[in-house]
């Protein structure tokens, strides 16, 4: 009987060493795929997160500025109207940056003047249809509506609603205005004349936040961003002879960036948001 044994060979110290290197290598490279795979998912998430305030609050606005009844003007940092418009460094160029933009929005109407106004009063009375929401009592804080009566120049705040809260039974309002009116309001017996209400609004960055100031529905304030870097992003555009450009109503340059680093040490992307709203149609002529 005849035996054969087989021998078992181990790896030389050479090829051992060859084999390990290429593992360790392999193993590095997968590491660091992971790794900046990682990374560059949690900078994107970051940079998504960061932007999403931005994004919805160009949206926001220019859903807004298309459904303006109002020529924009110019605002501060508080909402508020600049007294005078910032003149254009040349015909037909854009006004001079502002942080704010302030503007109208139909809150109601059509309403009928129920009683004859005259020019030395300041009380204007509304007939309000059975099912409607009438105006309410104005509170402190609260951005004032105005009420619009396009045949005869009238345009002014109202600063009291008698009685405060009709709601919707229907009836009539004496809206009390921040001035008299200017041409007094007769024949209201023999014809129909048609009043509107608008509701004051406006956008403002304020302290690097985008400030929101309109109708109590969607809050009388609120904040729509954080971490705005353009600190005056609105626009108005003018005609050649320096008067308000009528089929434009603003632009807008909307950037925001996260200041602050993660635990990675990155920092979100700046963001820059631009657009230029056109005029959709104008109810009134007084900002």
């Amino acid at each position: 009987m005849k035996y054969s044994s087989t021998s078992n060979k181990a790896f030389t110290l050479a090829e051992l060493m060859v084999a390990t290197g290429v593992f360790s290598a392999a193993s590095i490279i997968i590491y660091l795929l992971l790794y900046n795979g990682t990374l560059l998912a949690a900078w994107n998430t970051s940079s998504n997160v960061a932007h999403e305030q931005a994004r919805t609050a160009m949206l926001q606005m220019i859903q807004d500025l298309h459904s303006a009844v109002s020529l924009p003007a110019l605002a501060d940092a508080n909402g508020n109207p600049l007294p005078t418009p910032s003149p254009a460094p040349s015909p037909g160029a854009s006004a001079s940056p502002a942080p704010g933009i302030a503007f109208q929005l139909w809150s109601m109407g059509p309403f009928r003047i129920a009683a004859d106004a005259a020019t030395g009063q300041n009380v204007v009375q509304v007939t309000i249809p059975n099912g409607t929401q009438a105006p309410i009592q104005p509170t402190a804080g609260q951005r004032l509506q105005r009420l619009i009566v396009r045949t005869h120049q009238l345009e002014d705040d109202i600063t009291g609603v008698t009685p405060a809260n009709l709601g919707t039974s229907g009836g009539t309002v004496s809206l009390t205005l921040a001035n008299n009116v200017p041409v007094a309001i007769q024949g209201t017996t023999n014809r129909h004349i048609v009043c509107f209400i608008t509701d004051r609004c406006s956008y403002a960055i304020n302290n690097g936040a985008l400030d929101w100031r309109g109708p109590t529905n969607r809050k009388a304030f609120a904040i729509m961003g954080n971490n705005m870097t353009n600190p005056t992003p609105f626009t108005t555009r003018t005609t050649a002879a320096g008067a308000p450009y009528y089929q434009f109503v603003a632009a807008f340059d909307l950037s925001t960036a996260y200041a602050k680093t993660t635990n990675r040490h990155f920092v979100s992307a700046n963001i820059l948001l631009r657009s230029e709203v056109p005029m959709r149609a104008r109810l009134t002529d007084q900002q």
